[in-house]
């Protein structure tokens, strides 16, 4: 389905692993996107940010429909980079890629596990970890899909945030956005985006309504969707030793190519 993608001028793939930060910089993107030279004259619609890969009655796939989507076109996706490899380093699709510290990613996987969009997982968070420990959750390895956009950081049309940098310099991460997207932001946008994209502004908007079952009805719920988003809360779920295995993870992944979330 990717080759069928003719990437334009202004698309952009949102990349990141599951809860880390997704739903919060699409968000954003889709407030920039109001600004961008480009932007076609059209409705703001529910499927603005789909993901690449899903197609399902709850996450529709853009895969089926990008031609029809107006510019500038923004998906997402939770998959590794070698599924863009060519999107990116040969038809200069432009990519922003959030990753977040792992034992906090995790500690929010677990309470979406929970919901009932997504089955509504009867255990507890250490059966959960168990999960992660054999690495049966679904998206995969977040180790291996976050290593493997940090590598590809230099290149002049990836730009990769820190969830974390998000949480301290919100404004900050989107002038950087903008002089990267080439969207002209006055300081007085900055702070409105900034202002409609907090944890509890996006609770009250309709940004996740879409989301149905198979007989239609809506399953979204944001309150516990858009739980906390804070830095550390990892430290109310884990035990020394669960924290201890997701730091080996990280050392072995992440600590060779230089990537941590020292913010």
């Amino acid at each position: 389905m990717m080759k069928k993608w003719k990437v334009r001028p202004s698309d952009v793939l949102l990349a990141t692993p599951a809860k880390s930060g997704t739903t919060w910089m699409s968000e954003i993107l889709l407030q920039m996107r109001e600004f961008h030279p480009m932007k076609s004259e059209v409705e703001k619609d529910e499927y603005q940010v789909p993901y690449a890969e899903m197609g399902t009655p709850l996450t529709p796939s853009a895969m089926g429909r990008l031609d029809q989507l107006p510019d500038p076109r923004v998906i997402k996706t939770h998959l590794y980079y070698e599924f863009f490899e060519q999107k990116v380093e040969q038809e200069g699709l432009k990519v922003v890629v959030v990753l977040r510290e792992p034992k906090d990613t995790l500690t929010s996987y677990y309470h979406h596990y929970c919901l009932r969009m997504m089955g509504s997982f009867p255990g507890d968070f250490h059966q959960f970890f168990e999960l992660f420990r054999n690495d049966r959750l679904m998206g995969g390895n977040i180790f291996k899909m976050a290593s493997g956009w940090w590598t590809k950081r230099d290149l002049p049309n990836v730009h990769i945030v820190k969830y974390e940098e998000m949480k301290k310099d919100c404004a900050g991460v989107i002038r950087g956005l903008g002089k990267f997207l080439e969207i002209p932001l006055e300081e007085e946008v900055v702070t409105c985006i900034v202002e409609k994209c907090k944890i509890e502004n996006m609770r009250k908007s309709k940004v996740m309504d879409f989301i149905v079952d198979s007989q239609g009805q809506k399953v979204f719920e944001p309150e516990k969707f858009f739980r906390k988003g804070v830095v550390g809360d990892w430290r109310t779920h884990m035990t020394e030793e669960e924290a201890a295995f997701v730091d080996g993870c990280a050392q072995e992944y992440f600590e060779p190519i230089g990537l941590n979330f020292n913010v």
